[in-house]
C-alpha cells in the first residue's frame, strides 16, 4: 500500500461505504502529501482519463464517478502546491 493509499484509507474511517471524503478534510490530506504522493495523484488522474475514454457514452453514472475522482485528485494536487 502506498503512502497516498494509507492517507486516504485513514481519512475514510468513520464514513459510510461509498461516501466521499468531505471537502473540509481535503486541506489536511494535502498537507500530508509530499512529492511522491503528488506524483502518484498525477498518475491516478492520467489512468482515470484513460479509463474515462473507454467508458461508453451511455454509462453516465460511471462517467460521473470518474469525473468526480479526477476532480478530487486535481484539487488535492492544487492544495498540495500551496
Amino acid at each position: 500500500m502506498s503512502e497516498l493509499q494509507r492517507i486516504l484509507v485513514a481519512e475514510t474511517e468513520g464514513l459510510a461505504p461509498g461516501q466521499p471524503i468531505p471537502k473540509v478534510r481535503w486541506p489536511a490530506i494535502a498537507a500530508l502529501c509530499g512529492p511522491a504522493e503528488v506524483a502518484e495523484m498525477h498518475e491516478r488522474v492520467a489512468r482515470l482519463r484513460t479509463e474515462l475514454a473507454a467508458v461508453e457514452e451511455w454509462d453516465g453514472d460511471t462517467r460521473d464517478d470518474i469525473h468526480i475522482a479526477i476532480q478530487f485528485f486535481r484539487q488535492l494536487i492544487a492544495l498540495s502546491a500551496t
